[in-house]
C-alpha cells in the first residue's frame, strides 16, 4: 500500500477545509453583526423623529388647549391646568415605567439578539 502520499494531502486539504469552515463562520458573524445593528439603528432613528415630531405636535396641541380654555378662564388658569396635566402625564410615566419602557425595550433587544425562529417554521413558510 501506498499511503505515504496520501496521508499529507489528506492533512492539508483537511486544513483548508478547516479554515475555510472558520473565515464561513466569521463572515456569518459579520453579517449577523451588521443586521442587526441595521435593525437598532433604524429603530434609534425612528424614534428620535417620532419624538422630535411629537415634541412639536404636543407643543401645537398645548397652545391650541390653551387658547381654548382661556375663552372661559383667565390665561393663568389655562396654563396651570395644562401645566397639571402635564405634571399627572409624568407622573404616570414615572409609576409605571416599567410596564411602558423597560419591558418593551428588553423585548426588542431579546428578540434582536436571541433569534426566535426555528428551522421548522423556515421550512413551512418555503412550502407556502
Amino acid at each position: 500500500m501506498k499511503a505515504n502520499g496520501k496521508i499529507p494531502q489528506t492533512i492539508h486539504t483537511l486544513a483548508d477545509l478547516t479554515k475555510r469552515l472558520v473565515s464561513l463562520y466569521v463572515e456569518n458573524v459579520k453579517f449577523t453583526a451588521a443586521e442587526k445593528l441595521t435593525v437598532v439603528m433604524s429603530a434609534g432613528v425612528l424614534l428620535v423623529v417620532a419624538v422630535v415630531l411629537g415634541i412639536f405636535a404636543l407643543a401645537f396641541l398645548s397652545g391650541a388647549c390653551i387658547e381654548l380654555l382661556a375663552l372661559v378662564l383667565p390665561a393663568w388658569a389655562s396654563y396651570a391646568i395644562l401645566g397639571g396635566v402635564f405634571l399627572l402625564l409624568v407622573i404616570v410615566a414615572f409609576v409605571l415605567r416599567k410596564h411602558l419602557i423597560v419591558n418593551p425595550i428588553a423585548r426588542f433587544v431579546s428578540r434582536l439578539v436571541f433569534d426566535t425562529r426555528n428551522e421548522d417554521d423556515d421550512d413551512k413558510g418555503k412550502e407556502d
